[in-house]
C-alpha cells in the first residue's frame, strides 16, 4: 500500500481509488489479512440465502422492464436501445433495493450514474465520480431515510473486533455500486448483443444454454478487462522488459481470456466460456459473482423468450465504449419484431 500514487489515494477522484488505509481499505486492492476481514464482512451480503431471495426480486423487475419495452412495440416505436431502455435499468433498480435507497435517492444515483456511464464531456463524467461519492457519503452520515439494507447493515457493525467504520462503508457501498450496476449490465448486454445478431434459431434456448451463453460472453467481453492495480516491489524483468519498483501494473482479463492467435470476434457458444478469468481467480475471485451472473441469466432469459425474433437495428449502429478500466455497450439498438 505504501506504493500506492497520491492520484488514486483521494476518495471520489477516480474508479477504483484506493485511499489511505486508516481511512478504508479496499476489497480488490487487499491482500492477506486486510482482504480476508473485508470478505468476510460482505460474505453474509452475499450468501447464497441472500442471492436466493434476491434473484426474486430481480425477476420481478425484469418482468417490469420487459413490459415496459411491450408498451414501446405496441406504440409502433421503430427501436429501442437495448442497453438504456432495458439491460442497465435492471441492475440500477436492484442495487439502489439492495443497498436501502429510497426513491429520491436512488433517483439521484440514477441522475450520476447517467452522466458517469453515458455522457461525452469526460470532465463531466470526473465530477460525476465524485458526485457518487459525495452522494454515497451522505447516506452514510445520515441514514434516517434509508430503507434496511446493505448501507444500514454495514452501519450496524460497528462494534466488535470486525468493526466496520465510516470511511468502509462509504468507499466499500460506491465499489459495490460500480462493481453491481456497470460490470452486471454490461454482462447483460454483451450476451443480448451475441444473440440479436444472430438469427433466433441460432440463440440459446433452455436455461443451461443461456447460462453457457453468458459464460462465453464473459470470456470473450470482459466488463472490466482491467480490473486491478499492483506495484512492483523491486525491479523485474517480464520477458525483456523491465519493470521498475513502484511501477503501476495493471493485469489484463481480456488478454488472459483469449488464446493466442485467437481472433478478436471469436464468440464461440460452444466452449462455454471455459477457463475465463473475468471474476478473477483464488483468494482474489469475485464475491458476487454468483448474484451477478443470476441476474444476466434472468434477464436474458426474460428477453430471448418475450422477444424471441428481435434483432439488431438495420438502421443505427452498435456502439462499443472502451476507456482504461471499462470496455462496454454503450448503444445496442434493436428492433422487438
Amino acid at each position: 500500500m505504501s506504493l500506492v500514487p497520491d492520484f488514486m489515494r483521494k476518495p471520489g477522484l477516480m474508479v477504483g481509488s484506493q485511499p489511505d488505509p486508516e481511512y478504508a481499505r479496499a476489497m480488490i486492492m487487499s491482500d492477506g489479512e486486510h482482504h480476508a476481514r473485508i470478505r468476510r464482512l460482505h460474505a453474509p451480503v452475499l450468501s447464497p440465502r441472500n442471492t436466493e431471495r434476491w434473484g426474486e426480486r430481480v425477476s420481478v423487475k425484469v418482468d417490469g422492464f420487459l413490459d415496459d419495452l411491450e408498451q414501446s412495440r405496441s406504440a409502433d416505436a421503430a427501436e429501442v436501445d437495448v442497453v438504456t431502455d432495458y439491460t442497465h435499468r435492471i441492475p440500477l433498480a436492484f442495487i439502489s433495493e439492495m443497498l436501502g435507497l429510497p426513491l429520491e435517492a436512488e433517483r439521484r444515483l440514477r441522475s450520476i450514474t447517467d452522466v458517469m456511464l453515458y455522457s461525452s464531456d469526460y470532465p463531466a463524467r470526473t465530477e460525476a465520480v465524485g458526485a457518487l461519492f459525495g452522494a454515497v457519503r451522505d447516506w452514510v452520515r445520515d441514514p434516517a431515510p434509508l430503507r434496511d439494507g446493505v448501507i444500514t447493515g454495514f452501519l450496524s457493525a460497528s462494534d466488535g473486533p470486525d468493526a466496520i467504520t465510516e470511511g468502509e462503508v462509504i468507499v466499500w457501498t460506491v465499489g459495490m455500486i460500480i462493481t453491481g450496476y456497470e460490470t452486471t449490465g454490461s454482462a447483460i448486454s454483451a450476451s443480448l448483443y451475441e444473440a440479436l445478431r444472430r438469427p433466433p434459431e441460432d440463440r440459446p434456448r433452455t436455461d443451461e444454454e443461456i447460462k453457457e451463453w453468458i459464460e462465453e460472453a464473459l470470456r470473450v467481453h470482459p466488463p472490466f478487462p482491467h480490473p486491478t492495480w499492483r506495484f512492483a516491489m523491486e525491479d523485474l524483468d517480464l520477458g525483456g522488459y523491465l519493470i521498475p519498483k513502484g511501477a503501476p501494473v495493471q493485469v489484463s482479463i481480456a488478454a488472459a481470456n483469449r488464446g493466442p492467435g485467437e481472433e478478436a470476434d471469436s464468440f464461440d457458444p460452444a466452449r462455454k466460456g471455459q477457463g475465463h478469468l473475468t471474476f478473477g481467480l483464488g483468494m482474489h475471485y469475485c464475491i458476487g459473482a454468483s448474484l451477478v451472473r443470476l441476474e444476466a441469466q434472468i434477464a436474458v432469459r426474460g428477453f430471448l423468450r418475450r422477444f424471441p425474433r428481435a434483432r439488431l437495428s438495420s438502421d443505427t449502429a452498435v456502439q462499443w465504449e472502451s476507456e482504461w478500466m471499462i470496455r462496454r455497450l454503450s448503444a445496442l439498438p434493436a428492433t422487438l419484431t
